[in-house]
């Protein structure tokens, strides 16, 4: 059984009982507003919704980034670690020292 909307579009009581009464009575009002069937109403909120999603999940090599930074020591033991860690920040400072000292002169 289909009742038969303003813009003669159905909205049958199957949806209507699964929408729940405050989403049937919001999605009539905007099939009243609008002039829009049911269908074409659903189908936007579902593609604002994809749209919306895929703003706020980042995108897959950033989620996996800490992950690839672990795996880059996975099978380095913490000497062997630590020593690459303590030539990585020699080679900065003293890349720094030299273009303060380019400055100075």
């Amino acid at each position: 059984m289909a009742q038969q909307s303003e813009t003669g579009s159905p909205l049958t009581t199957q949806l209507a009982r699964m929408l729940g009464a405050r989403r049937t009575a919001r999605l009539r009002r905007l099939m009243r507003q609008t002039g829009l069937p049911p269908e074409v109403l659903l189908d936007l909120a579902i593609e604002m919704l994809d749209l919306a999603s895929r703003k706020l999940s980042p995108e897959p090599i950033h989620r996996t980034a800490v992950g690839l930074g672990a795996a880059r020591w996975r099978n380095v033991s913490p000497e062997e670690r630590s020593k690459a860690m303590r030539k990585a920040a020699q080679a900065r400072w003293g890349s720094h020292r030299e273009s303060n000292e380019g400055r100075n002169r």
